[in-house]
């Protein structure tokens, strides 16, 4: 998993930002909605000492519309849907707001991504309330620290939800032509959160971070025990 090791008395922790499009829940269909979290992969939920869940700190949620009002509004339902089914999303908007990240203007080789909550929406006429959540800066590397497995099995543990007694499987397929994978390295800086966010201990600045990037499927399940969610994971999305 970690070929190079991992440091010791320190755990992982997994930050992404993702763009959606064609998402269907239930009768619901949204054409793009953009995303990021911040979860804690590796949680012992069984106490077995071997099936690994996801534990999520956090899970943000936006528009894609330049209208940051109209985003704000595209981005409720869907949040709200998903902490009625133990999921808790917040609001945020995105830098980028059309695409999970973006070239820096000065070099083209870097990208950059930034996400933040949105407490008070109020773009027009102020005061509005909108705390940094956390930005992402990388670039590809020819000497990535971890492989693509890594990743996919990181991001395809089960998610404890809320209620601690359901889990729920959102396994992602990096499998098709079109997903261009890409071994990133880069710098995460998370951000002192508002009261009943992230953990305050995670906030800071992380350097010389492994990443990965691509486009997949992701298919997602509805909520059932944490042991069937483990035993049902697809093996096939483990790489």
């Amino acid at each position: 998993m970690f070929p190079t090791g991992f440091p010791p008395n320190t755990h992982p922790v997994v930050v992404s930002t993702g763009y959606q499009n064609d998402i269907r829940m239930g009768n619901l269909q949204i054409e793009a909605l953009l995303s990021a979290s911040v979860y804690i992969p590796y949680t012992d939920y069984l106490r077995d000492g071997r099936t690994p869940f996801q534990t999520a700190l956090q899970n943000y949620i936006g528009g894609d519309n330049e209208d940051e009002i109209r985003a704000f509004i595209e981005s409720l339902i869907p949040a709200g849907v998903g902490t009625i089914g133990g999921s808790t999303i917040f609001p945020a908007t995105f830098d980028p707001e059309d695409n999970a990240y973006a070239p820096i203007a000065s070099n083209p080789n870097q990208f950059t991504a930034r996400v933040q909550q949105v407490i008070i929406p109020n773009p027009l006429s102020g005061p509005e309330v909108k705390p940094e959540a956390f930005d992402l800066t990388f670039s590809s590397t020819s000497a990535p620290l971890y492989t693509q497995k890594t990743f996919t099995r990181l991001i395809n543990q089960p998610i404890i939800l809320n209620n601690l007694l359901l889990c729920q499987r959102n396994l992602y397929y990096f499998n098709e032509s079109f997903a261009e994978p890409q071994l990133r390295t880069g710098d995460v800086t998370v951000y002192a959160p508002p009261a009943g966010a992230l953990p305050r201990q995670i906030a800071g600045r992380y350097t010389g971070q492994g990443g990965f990037s691509a486009s997949g499927q992701m298919v997602g399940y509805f909520q059932e025990s944490c042991a069937s969610a483990a035993a049902k994971t697809d093996p096939a999305a483990l790489g």
